[in-house]
C-alpha cells in the first residue's frame, strides 16, 4: 500500500482579513455566495493571492485537480493499493475515501472543495467521499503509521525513479509527501516530518509530474496490470 500525501496545497477559502477586497465582493456576488464561502483561486483573483507574503503557495487549486486525479485514476488507486490525503495551506486534513471518483471539470472540484471547507464534509448525508480530519497532521501521521515517510524535493537525495520505485516495494506502508503549490520549497514543519528528503530530478518538477512518476514507476515495479 502506497500512501501518498500532498503538503501545504493551495486550496483555501478566503481568509477574513481579504475578504472586503473589492475583487473578493464582485466574485461573491457573480457567484451568489458569501466571500468567506469561495475558494482563493489566483485566476479569479490575482490580486488577491499577489497580498500575501508568500503568494507561491496560495490560489492554485488546479495543482490540487490535476494531481488527485491523475492518483484516484491510476491502475494503483483502482487496485486498491493507493491511499491519497491532502493536507492544506491552512493546515487542514482533508481524507480521501478509496474508490473517490473527482469531477474532471476544475469549476465543480472548486466548488466541491468549498464545501467541503464549509460544512466538513462530501457529501452531506450518505456515504462520507471527502471528509475534514478532526486533528493536526502530526496526529493524521500517527493514525496512518507509515512504515517510512520520504520527502519529493529537487534538493534532496538523488534517486532515479525506478530505484526510488523499488525502495518503496520494499516498504510495507511508505509514506510520500509531496508539495502541492507552485514552486518553492516545503516548510521546516512539514519537512522535519520525513524519514528522507528524495530527488527523482535535478530540477523542480510540477506536482502533477512528480505524482505521475511514482504511480507509474510503482506500478512497473509490482508488475500491476489493468
Amino acid at each position: 500500500m502506497l500512501l501518498l500525501g500532498l503538503v501545504e496545497t493551495s486550496l483555501e477559502l478566503i481568509p477574513e482579513e481579504q475578504a472586503r477586497h473589492p475583487s473578493v465582493l464582485r466574485l461573491a456576488k457573480a457567484r451568489k455566495k458569501p466571500p468567506l464561502q469561495l475558494l482563493l483561486d489566483e485566476a479569479t483573483l490575482p490580486k488577491v493571492v499577489a497580498t500575501f507574503s508568500a503568494p507561491e503557495k496560495h490560489g492554485r487549486p488546479d495543482i490540487a485537480h490535476r494531481s488527485l486525479l491523475l492518483a484516484l485514476d491510476s491502475v494503483l488507486a483502482r487496485t486498491g493499493k493507493l491511499q491519497v490525503f491532502v493536507h492544506t495551506i491552512a493546515d487542514h486534513i482533508i481524507t480521501i475515501a478509496s474508490g473517490t471518483r473527482l469531477p474532471r471539470r476544475e469549476p465543480r472540484f472548486v466548488g466541491l472543495i468549498e464545501q467541503l471547507l464549509h460544512s466538513g464534509r462530501v457529501p452531506q448525508s450518505g456515504t462520507t467521499l471527502l471528509n475534514l480530519y478532526a486533528g493536526t497532521l502530526e496526529g493524521y501521521l500517527d493514525d496512518l503509521a507509515p512504515s517510512q515517510i520520504y520527502l519529493l524535493a529537487h534538493t534532496g537525495t538523488p534517486s532515479s525513479p525506478q530505484e526510488f520505485a523499488q525502495t518503496l516495494t520494499t516498504e510495507k506502508r511508505p509514506l510520500v509527501l509531496v508539495g502541492g503549490f507552485a514552486h518553492g520549497p516545503v516548510s521546516p514543519q512539514i519537512a522535519h516530518f520525513a524519514n528522507e528528503v528524495v530527488s527523482l530530478h535535478p530540477d523542480a518538477l510540477p506536482t502533477s509530474t512528480i505524482v505521475g512518476m511514482v504511480i507509474h514507476n510503482l506500478e512497473t515495479a509490482l508488475k500491476i496490470d489493468d
